[in-house]
């Protein structure tokens, strides 16, 4: 490659080289949970990827780890390095595959000349072949360079090179903004230590103003540029361009998939009866696909982390993993969802359901739902048995309670949780503590 290219592609990504203030974390909303993970993360040897929805901000968030190297960590400015390898500019040299990155990184030595360990970050890598060998290539000779990846789970854990990398990567799954990020984003400031209890100590207009935001966040979602959208017509147009772009790039492209129009209409439909009982074979009849076709289909949609599917809980597996159970299907955004699909009512209650699930995703490795006489929402064991029901109301219907309660007597468990609009109290019933929470409240001390 020509140097005079190289020199314009490296100094182009890290204007941070010569003056820390033009770096391009400048002006971006921290995400404090995961930067306090990765911050721990980068201490071990282990590459590090990040993965997750497209549009999510795991660009940002890289951006956002390279300000805390230098401004924490007191890292060197020039061996903190970004290569973004989706520009526009690297497209006609993707042909050389791992030899690109090769080009570009001996080009950053024998130009900085770095003393320590180098960061080295490579965003959106999926489009370099053979990326992962060249990556455990270095990890193996040399312990000075710690990588930080991101791209489509695919590319970086699915793949057939990927097995290269096998022992050698801690994956971070990056969703879009959680509430108490859209709150910041928004510029609400909460201002007390998050917690349950402080959070309890809001006055009404606080309560007011986060209540109102929440309404918001159920119905937009939490990707940041259609948070920051002004216009709603925008919010749309950005919203139909992640999906298809999703559906293009991270599940009909890398599958070979030749009826697109067959997929995106799957997926349709699916956001407009998210968070309802499915079967394979009552999503397959609407557009006349096989069972089989359609059970394909949504492995790589959550491949693709656009839909996650909630199982019928069991203690026996045969019974929670039985393909002909029904199963809940939820989408990764609530916007995506809601900007994608003709609302003809709010869905207010399924965009609460969809936003619990999402949360409790980032936390647990499985999420279940139960059904005797009545249903239970959300089943999770981490690290124990805890049983939630959603119902955004402040008026709650007693089969939430009845519900709930008949899911503790079936597993001997003594708590669950109802989560509400914004009515807050605890109750013994039947021997079984049901803890009322507000909804803001739940997802704020979560978030945080």
């Amino acid at each position: 490659m020509d140097r005079d290219v190289l020199n314009t592609l490296i100094t182009t990504w890290n204007p941070h080289f010569n003056n820390t203030s033009k770096g391009k974390w400048t002006g971006t909303i921290p995400r404090y949970k995961y930067l306090d993970k990765l911050e721990k993360l980068v201490d071990m040897r282990q590459v590090i990827t990040l993965t997750g929805v497209r549009r999510a901000g795991k660009s940002v968030l890289m951006h956002q780890l390279m300000e805390r190297l230098i401004t924490q960590k007191n890292v060197p400015a020039q061996n903190v390095v970004y290569l973004f390898l989706e520009d526009i500019l690297v497209q006609q040299y993707q042909k050389l595959g791992w030899k690109l990155l090769e080009n570009l990184y001996d080009y950053y030595l024998e130009t900085y000349n770095p003393t320590g360990k180098v960061y080295l970050f490579l965003d959106e890598i999926q489009g370099i072949k053979e990326f992962n060998r060249w990556i455990a290539s270095k990890y193996e000779q040399n312990d000075s360079i710690k990588f930080i990846l991101s791209g489509s789970r695919r590319s970086l854990l699915e793949s057939e090179s990927a097995t290269v990398l096998t022992g050698r990567n801690i994956q971070v799954d990056v969703y879009p903004l959680n509430f108490y990020e859209y709150l910041n984003l928004k510029k609400v400031d909460i201002n007390i230590n998050i917690n349950v209890t402080t959070l309890k100590r809001l006055d009404q207009k606080q309560q007011t103003s986060i209540l109102y935001h929440l309404s918001n966040y159920l119905k937009e979602g939490g990707y940041p540029e259609i948070v920051l959208a002004n216009d709603e017509t925008i919010k749309k147009e950005l919203a139909s361009n992640y999906y298809r772009d999703t559906i293009t790039r991270d599940v009909v492209v890398p599958n070979n998939i030749r009826n697109q129009y067959e997929v995106e209409i799957l997926g349709l439909q699916i956001m407009s009866d998210f968070t309802k009982t499915h079967t394979y074979r009552s999503l397959s009849r609407p557009q006349k696909i096989s069972v089989e076709t359609t059970k394909t289909y949504l492995d790589y949609f959550q491949k693709a982390y656009l839909f996650f599917e909630s199982k019928y809980f069991s203690y026996k597996t045969k019974e929670s993993q039985d393909s002909q159970k029904a199963r809940k299907i939820y989408v990764v955004d609530n916007g995506l969802r809601n900007y994608n699909i003709p609302l003809l009512r709010p869905d207010i209650g399924q965009c609460a359901e969809n936003m619990v699930y999402i949360e409790l995703k980032k936390q647990n490795p499985a999420i279940y739902y139960w059904k005797g006489k009545r249903e239970i929402d959300f089943v999770t064991m981490n690290p124990k048995l805890t049983f939630y029901n959603v119902s955004y109301t402040n008026e709650i219907n007693e089969r939430e309670i009845t519900g709930l309660i008949e899911g503790l007597k079936e597993f001997n468990a003594d708590y669950g949780i109802i989560l509400t609009k914004n009515y807050s109290d605890t109750k013994n019933i039947d021997g079984k503590k049901i803890e009322f929470i507000p909804l803001w409240l739940w997802l704020i001390s979560n978030s945080k």
